[in-house]
């Protein structure tokens, strides 16, 4: 599958109009198989989720193979953008017990990541749940440990000295493989765990966007 298929399918998809995910959960993630089981009959193939918190609440939206740009050297048009966003992301192989979950969450190492998005292909569907916006994921390769940076026309500071920084982010985690096992999606995924400054628009991430730790740069990237 690429993009032109992608987007034709979620453009005629006419499901997923909701006004309220905790009225509408069940009929939401219904949804949402609908047009999963769709796209993956067409040959798309489910390599992680994006984990969404809306009011208290947490749901998956999937991310598909043809979405993942290798970490170093990408080119993205910034006509078909409208921004990225810096997340902590985790590996983990979904188990096909629930009582297995735990164990599996407590041997992942976080990473860091770009989620790379778009103007919203489907103007219907529901805000919070849809996978839309997503244009592509970049992952590092490997794991962090202490502060980061993103050099993207200016510098942006992460901070993961906090105590409970990692423990938050593995909570998100373990939502989401919760999710997957209720659901029924076991494979060895990566989970994002949520923007941590929210969006940085595309003018402001024009040219070389880096992403540099204490052991070198983890991601770099032109939008052009």
């Amino acid at each position: 599958m690429n993009f032109t298929e992608y987007s034709t399918i979620l453009s005629a998809f006419k499901e997923g109009v909701f006004t309220s995910i905790l009225d509408s959960y069940d009929d939401i993630c219904h949804a949402q198989d609908q047009l999963i089981a769709e796209l993956t009959s067409k040959g798309a193939v489910i390599k992680g989720w994006k984990v969404v918190e809306d009011s208290g609440v947490f749901i998956l939206s999937p991310i598909f193979d043809f979405q993942i740009f290798e970490n170093k050297g990408a080119q993205l048009p910034k006509d078909e953008l409208s921004g990225i966003e810096v997340e902590i992301c985790y590996q983990c192989s979904v188990p096909l017990l629930a009582s297995d979950i735990e164990y599996a969450v407590s041997n992942t190492q976080p990473l860091v990541a770009l989620e790379v998005l778009r103007p919203k292909i489907n103007d219907k569907s529901y805000q919070s749940c849809d996978f839309y916006y997503n244009f592509g994921i970049l992952v590092s390769s490997q794991p962090i440990a202490s502060d980061f940076s993103l050099k993207s026309g200016q510098t942006y500071d992460y901070s993961t000295s906090a105590p409970d920084f990692f423990e938050q982010k593995k909570a998100v985690l373990l939502k989401g493989v919760q999710e997957c096992v209720r659901r029924g999606y076991i494979d060895d995924f990566f989970f994002m765990t949520g923007s941590l400054n929210g969006l940085i628009a595309t003018d402001s991430c024009l040219g070389k966007n880096e992403v540099i730790a204490s052991n070198g740069t983890l991601i770099s990237i032109d939008v052009v």
